[in-house]
């Protein structure tokens, strides 16, 4: 089968749509399927593979790091032509030409709906900002016209239906890839970072204003009181690093709170195995990040919201808290603690990691593929 994935977003990138992207990409091929990438040039400099077809772009003047594609290459145009099916990962400008190709070439067109877009507008200035109702209405007719939308979770299923989108629509969180999980621990955060405990928390993921990070910093000073040997380190990077690190230095925290940036892809893992994973996200369709930190085996701290509530049973897999920054504070605490119970959690969040990894969401992705293409 050829497959076109078309994405405004990928490598060098660095977020959870990249990160899915790059193991589906791997996983389709392993299966036997010829794969072919279609995403904006970076001007870091472009893959010289064939297989992924870079498109002319300029920086988006809002927000670091996305790059908005001028969707016309002749040689990339005729390539789509030839593709068994397409799977558009967003609503930029690469995802409308995925559309149009759909309709012209009458190629079957999956859609992932990724993010909670109603949740993004505020990177937009206000006068052109769009209301909730018109991103639910341009959601309604992208997905409308696609033969499947991929949810990642059963949550923003029910998000999506509430937008009236009327097409099929089926949840399938994308797993991640267990072997690359199974190394033992090579890094040893705490000599690395000079840290003189063990009670270390650790929140992963791209530094945006809806992460909920105020929050969890607030939790954070709560847990303090509770803990004071407790640290916590916040590894990635976006818009609101320099905001949140001014904000935990007049919370009184910043002793506290270690800020690492981006991190390599194996020390991230390591990182994972050594600490207790808090996550105060409400805007996740998935959480790409919360999936990593239960497949390395880390117990788990998260706000119930979207797709936490599919990916953790609370008391089983992990647990989960309202938005509370006292109860966010204690389960923290009590996980600290408790090293049986964190254990007990722990050891269940992996084996439930393993069921749906990277493996096992490609053959239910190649499913849908063989469903849609007959």
């Amino acid at each position: 089968m050829r497959i076109g994935l078309f994405t405004d977003t990928y490598v060098p990138e660095v977020n959870g749509v990249v990160t899915v992207l790059t193991m589906m990409t791997r996983e389709l091929r392993r299966e036997g399927h010829e794969v072919y990438v279609f995403c904006p040039s970076h001007p870091s400099g472009d893959d010289i593979s064939t297989e992924v077809c870079r498109f002319p772009s300029l920086r988006f003047p809002f927000y670091k790091g996305i790059r908005v594609a001028i969707p016309y290459d002749r040689s990339a145009l005729r390539l789509i032509s030839s593709l068994d099916i397409i799977h558009s990962h967003d609503p930029g400008p690469l995802g409308l030409l995925a559309w149009l190709a759909s309709e012209r070439y009458h190629i079957p067109h999956v859609h992932t709906y990724h993010s909670l877009y109603v949740d993004y507008r505020c990177y937009l200035p206000r006068p052109i900002r769009p209301t909730r109702g018109m991103v639910k209405l341009g959601s309604r007719l992208l997905c409308n016209r696609c033969d499947v939308t991929i949810a990642p979770s059963d949550q923003m299923k029910h998000e999506l239906e509430s937008y009236g989108i009327t097409s099929s629509i089926r949840a399938l969180p994308y797993g991640v890839d267990e072997e690359e999980f199974s190394h033992e621990v090579r890094w040893d955060v705490r000599a690395a970072l000079n840290l003189p405990t063990e009670d270390l928390l650790l929140c992963a993921g791209r530094l945006g204003t809806e992460k909920n990070l105020d929050f969890l910093l607030r939790s954070f000073r709560r847990l303090l009181v509770l803990h004071p040997s407790a640290r916590l380190i916040i590894a990635g990077d976006g818009p609101q690093r320099q905001p949140l690190e001014r904000y935990a230095a007049s919370l009184g925290i910043a002793p506290y709170v270690i800020f690492t940036g981006f991190l390599q892809r194996t020390d991230l893992i390591d990182l994972y195995k050594q600490a207790l994973f808090v996550f105060a996200s409400k805007t996740e369709t998935q959480g790409l990040v919360l999936m990593e930190a239960l497949m390395a085996g880390a117990a788990v701290v998260a706000v119930g919201a979207m797709g936490s509530l599919d990916m953790i049973s609370s008391g089983e897999t992990g647990i989960l808290v309202r938005e509370d920054e006292d109860e966010f504070a204690a389960a923290c605490h009590r996980l600290l603690q408790d090293g049986d119970e964190k254990r007990k959690l722990s050891m269940a969040a992996q084996r439930w990691a393993r069921s749906c990894s990277s493996q096992v969401s490609t053959k239910e992705l190649l499913e849908i593929y063989g469903a849609v293409c007959a």
